[in-house]
């Protein structure tokens, strides 16, 4: 610290107002995730709120300072909302110091940085996330991708008889959502190895119709799917 002038700097603006004067400012971005009690309607409910860390120097001078960006409740509609709307407040600020010549690496919050139920959270939960999560992001401007992986694990099918040797027509959705990976895995039908041919085909065609209506429903969003087929 140098006379004090690093505790001007507390806002992006003040970086911005140094860079127009010709200052050297070196940016470093760190995302913050943090759960705290939010009281609504005289009860106490979890949140996260979505920041960034800003730190550096102003010709050599320290600085550092926390701006947030966005706050969730624990449900994944307002968790994904919550993510888009600080990553394009992010997205603004980002442009805001490239304009003025500072140089930023871009990093941004992921969608695990959105939900409750993190190691060391107050909450327990993990969001139950589906197919139609993933959608709603991309309607919504979200850079979304998907890699769809089929599976046919083995499984013991409980029947009328007792316990058979059978298996699941299981698939694998893995969304991409920037740096972040979430997989979602869907069973689409259970069959016996002991069943005549003709019912495992009918099996695998049932699974086949409730897969390609999944995969159009992504494909309808704007997310490139290939035909596959159990």
């Amino acid at each position: 610290m140098t006379n004090g002038k690093p505790e001007q700097f507390k806002m992006l603006v003040n970086l911005i107002d140094e860079a127009a004067k010709g200052k050297k400012i070196a940016l470093n971005t760190k995302p913050i995730r943090e759960v705290i009690k939010l009281i609504q309607e005289d009860q106490y409910i979890d949140t996260v709120i979505l920041s960034m860390e800003y730190s550096g120097t102003v010709n050599g001078d320290p600085f550092a300072f926390k701006k947030e960006y966005s706050f969730a409740y624990d449900e994944a509609e307002y968790a994904l909302e919550s993510l888009l709307i600080a990553n394009n407040r992010l997205q603004m600020d980002y442009e805001r110091l490239k304009e003025a010549g500072i140089v930023v690496k871009g990093e941004f919050f992921t969608i695990q940085d959105s939900f409750l139920g993190l190691p060391g959270d107050a909450s327990l939960k993990r969001p139950a996330l589906r197919l139609q999560d993933f959608i709603q992001l991309m309607r919504a401007g979200g850079p979304v991708s998907v890699k769809v992986t089929l599976k046919c694990p083995d499984m013991m099918v409980k029947q009328v008889d007792g316990e058979k040797k059978g298996f699941g027509h299981m698939a694998a959705f893995e969304f991409t959502t920037g740096e972040s990976k979430t997989t979602i895995e869907k069973l689409y039908k259970i069959g016996c190895y002991d069943d005549t041919a003709e019912a495992q085909a009918e099996t695998r065609e049932v699974a086949n119709r409730r897969l390609a209506r999944d995969c159009e429903r992504l494909r309808n969003a704007g997310m490139n799917v290939d035909e596959l087929a159990f």
